[in-house]
């Protein structure tokens, strides 16, 4: 029986949401060996354990449930990164004779993690809506997503009255009446979906919300999940400051919108980042895994530019993309779910992506500007920075000049420190 779970100070009792798979078929052919390792981690998943942990930091508590159950975990990266206190987050937990797939759960479902099983191993990782936040989430942001992972959306949740009828004669489903009756204590809760004036995207919503009452009950975040699955578009949560909304009533906004509005959101997103002469592929996985967006690179991209170097101290994301551009020449377009990377000669743009400016000269400066916190304009010491990128077309002609007999200077005078010169030979001439 699990006792309590304590993590960041916060009481948050929760229901089991894993569910046990069925047993095999008797009758059924052997496995091949991946899939009876899978059958095998199934198993010890199932198997009762006991557990004790005190204020454990979260990464050794998973250190720690994988040694109780004798299983291989791997933790995503990208779990730390989204929330508030990120690895140093510590639990308590008190598990006695609990199945280990439920154990693990009730660890994620409070931070909003997931766990998926892998082959032999169980991947944490964070969920979608987590993800997408694009930031560390506040304690609000992972109460209210707690919130609806753990509610009910009923049948007649979110009816307006008989009086309104639809166009077809249906009751209107209301989003946010609904959500608000299956979550307690949130009456200002906020849900901003696009309109739905297009003849097009009425008919999706429409059809949407038509299955989606046919499932009912489920999870406020599965309806979310399923709504946005049949309309094409994501969803995420905004509380606490973020959302501007409930000052600390725990009130916030549920966020709804199509990928690409999501993308050009995030592109403005700051990042830090810093590679020398790295591959471009690990730069580029690297913005993908910081900013959530996935980019797709031209064929052969990478290997015809195989090393670049970028440097970005919280500059957006948009921003270090046209760093890169400067210096490489690698162009970058806008897509409806993610952004296409070739080179600029190449002229070829992914269907339907929307290319960017590309600027052929190169970035010649980068000045770190430090950036106050908004409550304190005053206080410049903070040590944020933000990098403004400097191009040569940027620069009028006499300090181009300058600058390029400065750097003339300097590498003479680097070839003249490093270069050994030729000592004058001695000679003795005899008679």
């Amino acid at each position: 029986m699990i006792k309590r779970i304590l993590i960041a100070s916060l009481l948050l009792g929760v229901p089991c949401l894993a569910q046990v798979p069925s047993p095999p078929s008797p009758a059924s052919s052997p496995a091949p060996r991946a899939a009876a390792a899978e059958i095998e981690l199934q198993r010890k998943l199932d198997v009762p354990f006991t557990l004790l942990l005190q204020k454990v930091e979260l990464a050794e508590a998973f250190k720690q449930i994988a040694g109780a159950g004798q299983i291989a975990l791997q933790v995503d990266p990208g779990c730390y990164e989204a929330l508030p206190y990120g690895a140093t987050t510590r639990v308590t937990v008190d598990f006695r004779e609990s199945k280990l797939r439920e154990a693990i759960e009730q660890v994620l479902v409070p931070l909003c993690l997931e766990q998926v099983v892998s082959g032999s191993t169980v991947i944490i990782r964070p969920t979608a809506p987590l993800a997408r936040i694009g930031r560390r989430a506040d304690w609000d942001e992972l109460k209210l997503l707690q919130e609806l992972r753990t509610g009910s959306l009923k049948a007649s949740s979110g009816s307006k009255p008989p009086a309104e009828p639809g166009a077809n004669g249906s009751v209107p489903f209301d989003w946010t009446a609904a959500l608000r009756a299956a979550l307690d204590g949130h009456p200002h809760l906020v849900v901003s979906i696009p309109p739905t004036t297009a003849s097009e995207a009425g008919a999706l919503h429409e059809q949407a919300i038509e299955q989606l009452k046919k499932q009912l009950p489920l999870s406020p975040f599965r309806a979310l999940e399923l709504y946005c699955q049949l309309t094409n578009q994501i969803w995420f949560v905004e509380a606490g400051p973020a959302s501007g909304v409930g000052k600390g009533g725990g009130d916030g906004t549920v966020m709804i919108m199509p990928v690409r509005r999501w993308i050009d959101r995030q592109l403005q997103r700051p990042i830090k980042i810093a590679f020398t002469n790295a591959p471009l592929q690990q730069v580029v996985d690297e913005m993908s895994h910081l900013s959530g967006i996935r980019f797709t690179p031209a064929p052969g991209l990478y290997q015809a530019m195989p090393r670049v170097s970028v440097n970005s101290d919280y500059s957006s994301v948009e921003a270090t993309l046209k760093a890169i551009s400067g210096g490489t020449g690698i162009a970058f377009d806008i897509g409806e779910d993610s952004i296409y990377l070739h080179m600029a000669t190449a002229g070829v743009s992914a269907q339907g992506a929307v290319p960017s400016p590309v600027r052929t000269d190169r970035v010649v400066a980068r000045i770190a500007v430090p950036i106050a916190p908004s409550s304190s304009p005053n206080n410049a010491a903070n040590g944020l920075t933000m990098d403004i990128l400097i191009y040569e077309s940027d620069l009028p002609t006499d300090l181009n000049e300058l600058r390029k007999k400065k750097l003339q200077e300097s590498v003479e005078a680097l070839q003249k420190a490093l270069i050994p010169q030729p000592h004058p030979s001695s000679q003795t001439q005899t008679e």
